[in-house]
């Protein structure tokens, strides 16, 4: 038995040429399919990636909870730092320009003022991003708490009152 064209006449191999042709059709279908897997599996990452600096070592912790993506605000025992920008110096154990008894840092409250304000303006263009006022504090170990407290005083003045405080997985 011969195989026919669609047209008529007999089918010839040769005419489409080696390999007996490509339905790009289908070749297109499995692209997307591709896509849209790599795309989801992309968004449903919501582990934070965190570059520990050498001048920080963090507290240990046996927590098996994953960190997620919020705003970072870490703290070395030289400076205070949203994401990787220096707002604050700290020197033996006090924050640069400020009182002693002063809980408000003006310069971190500004960085995250700005960082609230972005994430409002996302939200306006955006209805899924949710702003849950959550931060990750990365602090060094030997820090002391007067510094903590006025770094989460400042976060809490502009909106950020949810911390997640990061450490380092005890081996």
């Amino acid at each position: 038995m011969a195989l026919r064209r669609r047209g008529g006449g007999e089918f010839n191999p040769a005419e489409m040429g080696e390999g007996g042709g490509l339905n790009v059709v289908n070749l297109i279908d499995m692209f997307v399919i591709i896509i849209i897997f790599l795309l989801k599996s992309y968004s449903a990452s919501t582990e934070a990636n965190i570059t520990i600096s050498p001048k920080l070592s963090l507290p240990l912790s046996s927590t098996d909870k994953d960190l997620k993506e919020y705003v970072n605000v870490i703290v070395t025992r030289d400076e205070i730092m949203v994401e990787k920008k220096v707002v604050a110096r700290i020197i033996n154990g006090q924050i640069e320009g400020l009182a002693p008894n002063q809980l408000l840092i003006p310069s971190l409250y500004e960085e995250l003022k700005k960082r609230y304000d972005r994430i409002q303006e996302i939200q306006m263009y955006n209805p899924n991003v949710e702003f849950r006022g959550e931060v990750n504090l990365i602090a060094h170990k030997q820090i002391p708490f007067s510094i903590i407290k006025k770094v989460m005083y400042t976060a809490g003045q502009v909106g950020f009152s949810e911390f997640k405080f990061v450490s380092q997985k005890e081996s």
